[in-house]
């Protein structure tokens, strides 16, 4: 798709991506140009199974967020305790764990692109 194109080119380019929550999602589609998966080898964070399981989310998802990005390879960092703000940087990749880490990752963000 166009979406998965734009965030694939952002990121090889390193241009900022910011995703926080379930948002990081989307990438468990999104390859890199040598058809790996985009988060092989990656640090990310996203809403947590421990957290979906809380608000009893699994049941409404198609997937686990935080599987799904293992399964692709990436090293999953989760905050040491649910609802914890946790924001993880790798190259142009700026991933929130959950609703905390928003307001954290959206001054990463804004700082660089200052």
């Amino acid at each position: 798709s166009l979406a998965l194109k734009m965030i694939q080119d952002l990121i090889e380019e390193e241009k900022p991506v910011a995703m926080v929550c379930h948002a990081p999602a989307i990438l468990r589609d999104c390859k890199s140009k040598n058809g790996d998966p985009l988060v092989k080898g990656r640090k990310m964070t996203g809403f947590t199974d421990a957290e979906d399981a809380e608000l009893d989310l699994g049941r409404h998802l198609l997937f686990s967020l935080e599987q799904s990005m293992k399964q692709n390879g990436a090293e999953f960092i989760t905050a040491d305790a649910n609802w914890n703000a946790n924001v993880v940087e790798d190259g142009a990749l700026m991933t929130g764990q959950n609703p905390a880490s928003a307001a954290p990752l959206a001054e990463r963000l804004a700082e660089r692109l200052g």
